[in-house]
């Protein structure tokens, strides 16, 4: 059965490494999937091709949505058009819906990753073209309260399939060594993992970091990502010698499996959230984590068996857990133990995949018990 799978782009991230984790591990025997990405080429359309799976990157500026409608509408029309098109991401999610018309009428399957809790126009933009979708999934059940109760979705047309993590790359990482990040061997690490943007709350972590710096000689705090917030964080160490001694900012990195190995627990003090692939990862690095109680988060963390959850935006909450989280190494790494156990038990990607294909049978009329798992 053909399907399609329209992405906004490419680029290396939670999502689209998602997407190809799910678009690689079709059952190719049952479906044949091509993707689409609405931007440029992108440095994960490689891998795809390399298994096999056609992709056409369509190059359209998001700030030009008629062009993207109608070229991906004419991507869609190809020599064999989709019986059924699984978008991911708001620009995708848009540009399916209004391009399927033209495109023969194919199953339309939003994705719904994050609590979009800052753009409030692309709620808007996804409930007036939410009827022409058949429904959703949603990444956390987080975000199916968040789409329902804000959104505006009804619960009947959302479907809960979480990410995954496959645990092997982090399994045969090598630790990277502290030296290289300017950490001293013997101090504390914790890490975190994700863009440097107003979501993450990260002004939030760094007057935790103060608390915890100020209490804790040798505790050290390491920054894995790239954004938009980079040039306002290194303004606020340099004025916090305190920060800056203790606080390391990495830029993006490609050897997050590394890091986490190299790490004592990951933080985590977003404001709003999907399903975190940060938290996730480090799960599968056998890692616990102090997270904040928003979307997603709340799914993967245990209190008081894999890692802490706050309040989001609660400096003070924040520092006492990772203070707590420092204090004894014996049960962090007992956490991180049974995290790692959760990742293989409720994430594991080919269950991911299985519920994937499962909904999309039911909605083409199949019998998804036909289907073996």
């Amino acid at each position: 059965m053909p399907v399609a799978l329209v992405i906004t782009e490419l680029d290396v991230g939670g999502a689209e490494k998602a997407l190809v984790s799910l678009v690689t591990g079709l059952d190719r025997g049952r479906w044949s999937p091509r993707v689409v990405g609405l931007g440029p080429e992108g440095a994960l359309a490689g891998p795809i091709r390399a298994a096999g799976v056609p992709v056409a990157c369509l190059g359209v500026d998001p700030r030009r949505p008629v062009r993207a409608v109608a070229r991906l509408a004419a991507a869609l029309r190809g020599p064999e058009p989709p019986a059924l098109v699984q978008s991911v991401l708001f620009h995708a999610n848009v540009a399916a819906r209004l391009a399927a018309p033209l495109a023969g009428r194919p199953w339309v399957v939003g994705g719904l990753r994050v609590a979009e809790r800052q753009k409030r126009w692309h709620l808007r933009l996804e409930r007036l073209t939410s009827r022409l979708a058949c429904g959703a999934v949603c990444v956390s059940e987080g975000v199916r309260r968040f789409s329902r109760d804000v959104g505006g979705w009804p619960d009947d047309r959302l479907t809960v399939i979480p990410n995954a993590v496959d645990v092997a790359p982090f399994d045969l990482a090598p630790p990277v060594p502290r030296g290289t990040i300017g950490v001293p061997e013997g101090a504390f690490l914790a890490l975190y993992v994700g863009r440097l943007n107003v979501q993450k709350g990260l002004p939030v972590l760094l007057d935790a970091a103060e608390r915890v710096a100020a209490l804790r000689p040798d505790w050290h705090l390491a920054l894995a990502g790239d954004g938009p917030e980079r040039a306002r964080l290194v303004d606020r160490l340099a004025a916090r010698p305190v920060l800056a001694e203790r606080v390391h900012l990495l830029g993006a990195r490609g050897d997050v499996p590394g890091l986490l190995k190299s790490a004592d627990m990951l933080v985590l003090p977003s404001l709003w959230e999907g399903m975190p692939n940060a938290l996730l990862e480090a799960m599968a690095a056998r890692r616990a984590a102090v997270a904040t109680a928003v979307e997603g988060s709340e799914d993967l963390v245990v209190p008081g068996e894999t890692g802490w959850l706050v309040p989001p935006g609660d400096p003070a909450a924040l520092a006492a857990a990772l203070l707590d989280a420092a204090s004894d190494l014996t049960r962090l790494r007992r956490f991180g133990d049974a995290a790692r156990a959760r990742a293989e038990a409720g994430f594991d990607p080919a269950r991911t995949v299985l519920a994937y294909e499962r909904l999309w049978a039911r909605l083409l009329g199949f019998d998804d018990r036909a289907i073996p798992g």
